[in-house]
């Protein structure tokens, strides 16, 4: 559990050289399958997130490289769940920035959206909702138990390699006291869907100029990080703690060996992303 919040930041670790190469081609093809871009905005959105993809691969990447190297620094070593919300909240600056920064480039693309692409971004979020149900509301307690149980050690195995029943049992036991709520969590998902389609509503409104719709994406973009509503802020910072415990009592309790695994992938996700820089820089 421990630093896999970095993976996060970086996309699907098990693929990142191919993934970071390809980033822009598959943040277009997830873009469009919501919004579907028409003839015009398509090959607006393609340069925008090439651009996007240049600058971060030359101006934040090393950053990005070098916090999976300080990853693996610190995966050898006991942890704190201060040190675990310290992680925890490098990423979310970083998610913020990365959102921020597409704002205004997106703005004129997002500020054409007609209500025809409006109604099909809402037809796509509320397929999603039924998937979440199915995944998260799926059962009784003890079956939604067992399979968030299921999801922590998969993600547990991706970083220390296959984890070991006494470290499963401790996985299950304490999931047990999550303040994490499914119907309380959906309400919240509910909620970021309604904002981002209120904002996108606004951004196509008329009369606005490039500037004032990058604000309202930007204040969109620190909206998802940080719930301006109080509640929802609290339960938010009420969850992470418990991950971040969650996390470094994890990580105390695994061997010499599950870490050595876990400083091997860290450092072979920074060595993969160093590749695929290196080989996009010079395809160029």
């Amino acid at each position: 559990m421990l630093l896999l919040s970095v993976c996060a930041l970086l996309a699907a670790c098990s693929t990142l050289r191919i993934g970071y190469a390809q980033a822009d081609t598959i943040a277009y093809w997830w873009l469009d399958r919501y919004l579907d871009f028409n003839a015009a905005q398509a090959p607006q959105v393609r340069q925008t997130l090439a651009q996007w993809q240049t600058w971060h691969r030359t101006r934040q990447l090393p950053e990005d490289i070098a916090l999976l190297e300080q990853a693996a620094q610190d995966a050898a070593v006991d942890a704190t769940p201060a040190q675990a919300c310290r992680w925890w909240k490098t990423v979310q600056g970083r998610q913020e920035s990365y959102l921020s920064m597409l704002a205004e480039p997106m703005a004129e693309t997002l500020g054409s959206l007609d209500e025809g692409q409006l109604r099909h971004l809402q037809t796509r979020l509320d397929a999603n909702n039924r998937e979440w149900r199915d995944t998260y509301l799926r059962g009784d307690h003890d079956q939604r138990h067992r399979a968030s149980v299921e999801r922590v050690i998969d993600r547990a195995d991706t970083l220390y390699g296959r984890i070991d029943s006494a470290q499963r049992r401790f996985i299950s036991e304490r999931l047990r006291s999550a303040p994490w709520d499914p119907h309380r969590w959906q309400q919240e998902r509910l909620r970021q869907q309604q904002e981002l389609v209120t904002t996108l509503h606004a951004v196509a409104a008329p009369g606005l100029d490039k500037a004032q719709r990058a604000g309202l994406l930007r204040t969109w973009a620190s909206a998802t990080v940080r719930p301006p509503d109080e509640a929802a802020r609290q339960y938010r910072e009420q969850l992470v703690r418990f991950q971040c415990e969650l996390a470094a009592d994890l990580h105390n309790r695994t061997t010499p060996e599950q870490r050595e695994h876990a400083v091997e992938r860290l450092q072979g996700w920074a060595q993969d992303l160093r590749s695929a820089a290196g080989a996009m820089a010079a395809a160029r």
